[in-house]
Order: structure tokens, then sequence, then C-alpha cells
């Protein structure tokens, strides 16, 4: 895996301190695929705290959430954001996935080095966007070596309301079978659709490690996870579960999404929703979004 230089201007979506500046690493997966790692260490001490395992969404990396992930940081949490195999800094089989396994093989191996760097055996689980769906499979998947103590969603893409056309679903079926590596557009390239904030937008636009494309295979594997998803029984997540929701949401149906946490959490779920768009990292004052988030993680704590 070649990278790009990820301490440039672009990479961080907003000014990070010096001292608050994660470390970056790269994590083996278990087929040999190098990925980057950010790890932010614990700014505050606070003993017993549980480490954070952080998952991005589709077309983002980890620099687009280096706000809140400070914002964990600074209430004691080791931090840890991998970036998801073929996205961000990768060039190496860019926006593919060879299965659903795969994924969640490589969330287990993100999970135990999150684990073994904080000395714990739990850990938290955060997922924004298409990184929620797969936190939501990841944690429903009792075969994983990794303890979660606590499941937060944040706008999480497991009901979106943005899709490939049918002809471009079917020209996908095809490709799996004969092109797996073909590529087609992510729908989701109007930055608009992210956030209403001007600045954040020019950010987005600038953004060279944004994915604007996946492989057909890639997009049939996403659609595995929502077959997986669907299938899971009610009390399915039976940790402590938040989910954080943007009201002015144009990627996700809210209404939908609320439906089936309660469905698979058995009622349990906490439901917070702010006055924003998709990216509530992307708001012109976050704060209210970082103290949720905060909130929420530490819900699952000892």
């Amino acid at each position: 895996m070649s990278n790009s230089d990820s301490g440039s201007a672009g990479f961080f979506s907003r000014s990070v301190p010096a001292d608050c500046r994660p470390a970056r690493d790269v994590l083996e997966l278990p087929d040999g695929y190098r990925t980057a790692v950010y790890v932010y260490s614990a700014s505050a001490s606070a003993p017993g705290r549980l480490p954070v395992l952080y998952l991005h969404g589709i077309q983002s990396h980890p620099g687009w959430f280096c706000g809140s992930a400070a914002a964990l940081a600074g209430r004691g949490h080791l931090v840890l954001q991998p970036t998801r195999r073929g996205s961000g800094e990768s060039r190496d089989n860019r926006g593919h996935a060879a299965s659903v396994e795969q994924l969640l093989e490589d969330v287990a191996a993100a999970g135990r080095l999150a684990l073994d760097r904080a000395g714990a055996n739990r850990l938290h689980l955060v997922g924004v966007s298409w990184g929620g769906k797969l936190a939501a499979a990841f944690t429903a998947d009792r075969r994983r070596a990794v303890d979660v103590a606590s499941l937060t969603l944040v706008a999480p893409g497991i009901a979106p309301q943005v899709d490939v056309s049918l002809r471009t679903k079917l020209a996908v079926a095809l490709s799996v079978l004969v092109r797996p590596h073909k590529r087609f557009d992510i729908p989701l390239n109007d930055e608009e659709l992210f956030t209403d904030n001007g600045e954040m937008r020019r950010y987005l636009r600038e953004d060279a490690l944004r994915l604007h494309r996946a492989t057909g295979r890639f997009l049939y594997v996403s659609r595995c996870l929502d077959a997986a998803l669907r299938r899971m029984k009610r009390g399915g997540l039976a940790m402590p579960t938040t989910l954080l929701l943007a009201r002015r949401d144009r990627i996700i149906d809210n209404a939908v999404t609320r439906e089936l946490l309660a469905h698979w959490t058995a009622g349990r779920v906490e439901v917070e929703e702010f006055d924003a768009a998709h990216t509530l990292e992307f708001e012109p004052d976050p704060e209210p979004f970082y103290r949720a988030l905060c909130a929420a993680v530490e819900r699952g704590e000892p």
C-alpha cells in the first residue's frame, strides 16, 4: 500500500492542536493487506476508561472525524480509527472488498489492536454513516472474539434514502459475475448531501482521499450486509446502544432507522436528534454532538 502524506493540510476536517494529533500506525489485516490506523491517546486522566473503536463511512476516512475522536480522548478514552481497506490513503484495490466476512474480520483485527493498546478486555464501538451499518453487523455477529461494551450509531446507513439506479443495480449484478473489480460511482458525490456548512462543503470538494467510486463486488457486499441486518432478531443488540440522528438528513431515513434500532434492541435504544444535516461532525458548532457522543459511549462504562 502506498500512502499520501496524511499529515498535510486537507486530511483533517478541522484544525487539530499539536497535543491532540493522533499517532499514525499501520495495521496488517488477516489477509496481509496493510491499512492506516489513527490512534488518539487519552489526554485526560480517567483510570479504567475503555477504548473506543471508531468506524468511518463509505466515502470518508478518519480525518473527517478528528474533532469527535479528540473529544473522546479528552474524556480519557484511547480512540482507534482504522481506515477501511480500499478507502482513504489506500491505493491497493481501491473501493473494493471481497466479502462480508472479510470486512468483519478487518473490524475484529482493529478491535484487537485497540484492546491491546489500552490493556482492556472490552471496547466501545462507534460507527458513522455506512460505518454504522458495519458496526451493527459486527456487534450482532457473536463469532467475533471482541467484547463490545456499548454501540453508538451516528446517522447510520442502515435505511438509506439515496440509492443507485435500477440500471446500475443490474450492471453491478453482472459485474459481480464477470468483472468484480469494475468500479461504479457511489451515489453520494454531491457534498450538499453531507452538510449545509459551506466551509465543510469546500473541505469535501478538496478532499483528495474521498472515495467516489467502488467496485461492483463491494456494492454487492454492502447489500449482503443489509441482508444480514434484516435477519437480526429482536433484541439482537443487547449492549447499551445509542442512536444519534440528524433531523435534516438527506442520506438516511430517520423514521425507518428508529424502527429498526427499536426492534434490534428490544426498545432499549437511546435516541438523540440534532437540527443538522447528515454529518453531525461538520456542523458550525459541533460541540453538542461531541457531548452527546461522549455521553453515549460512557453509558457503557463499568
